[in-house]
């Protein structure tokens, strides 16, 4: 059972960059499971909105599919997906596509109930799951057509080390593709400060990195980026996030209400990544690269 007393000892280690760990993230993770699952089901990314129309599940199956398809995916592809979670998505694009997925997770909760998923959506004999490191992965060099990521690096300590192991494992021509949460591009310090500080404090983010910065990352890890999209550009992204005053004045209430100090945590960030999406100092990117024979990884 989670005491208040866990969750202050959760957040104060939150509140500092030198203790958002992987292993800090693994024991958040663990904490929030019955909460995500209740707001995000088995899809724990954000959705890629409409600009009109109902919103719902629908979306973030939208979003696994644009990735997919950037991917090229079919059913001769072999792909690999790191920081799978629940196992979702793995499970919808190997439906979608007729792919053989393997989905990688370091936490033992989350691996657990994605086997399960795969078994109950009848896709075991197409989906597997490991658990491990992104930064270290489990697997031979050119094993995969694809390594896919949906909202992962953002969690990584060390990203560089995670894009050259994606390139390890790709086959020659085969694509790095994803989307990740993301500072804009060109923010001042003191709206670094006010607005992505918070954010990486409450969902245990070492550090927000930018479009800039992972389509470099990308290409010193020996991969040619191929496409580096701020979101905002091909989709509602504001439609995601808790912009509203009336919406963000109904979360504070409910807030008010909870007892529970994990279920606060996270509604007091998703009116942190509002304000921050409000103000522009937060998006969304979405990433194609390439792994060019040629091309290795800088040292």
């Amino acid at each position: 059972m989670t005491t208040n007393a866990d969750v202050a000892n959760l957040v104060s280690r939150m509140q500092s960059g030198a203790t958002r760990t992987a292993a800090l993230v693994d024991e958040y993770y663990t904490r929030c499971i019955p909460f995500y699952r209740e707001f995000l089901g088995n899809h724990w990314h954000t959705g890629y909105y409409r600009f009109d129309g109902p919103m719902g599940p629908q979306d973030q199956l939208r979003m696994e599919q644009r990735i997919a398809e950037s991917a090229g995916m079919s059913a001769a592809s072999h792909v690999l997906d790191v920081g799978c979670g629940m196992g979702g998505p793995a499970c919808h694009l190997a439906r979608l596509t007729g792919a053989r997925i393997r989905g990688l997770t370091p936490n033992a909760t989350q691996l657990a109930l994605a086997r399960s998923l795969a078994v109950e959506e009848g896709v075991g004999d197409r989906v597997a799951f490991d658990q491990g490191d992104a930064g270290a992965l489990p697997y031979p060099d050119n094993a995969f057509d694809a390594v896919l990521f949906f909202e992962s690096p953002c969690h990584f300590p060390d990203r560089q080390q995670f894009f050259r192991e994606a390139r390890r494992v790709l086959k020659p021509g085969g694509r790095l593709a994803g989307e990740d949460w993301l500072a804009a591009d060109g923010l001042s310090a003191a709206d670094a400060e006010r607005f992505i500080r918070p954010i990486c404090e409450t969902w245990a983010i070492p550090e927000l990195g930018t479009r800039t910065g992972y389509a470099s990352g990308m290409a010193a890890g020996g991969l040619r980026v191929e496409e580096a999209v701020d979101l905002r550009a091909e989709m509602a992204l504001l439609r995601g996030f808790i912009v509203d005053e009336s919406d963000r004045e109904e979360v504070r209430e409910e807030m008010k209400r909870t007892s529970d100090p994990i279920r606060r945590i996270i509604m007091q960030g998703l009116l942190r990544l509002g304000e921050a999406a409000a103000a522009g100092a937060f998006t969304l990117g979405r990433f194609l690269a390439v792994k060019i024979v040629d091309t290795p990884p800088a040292q």
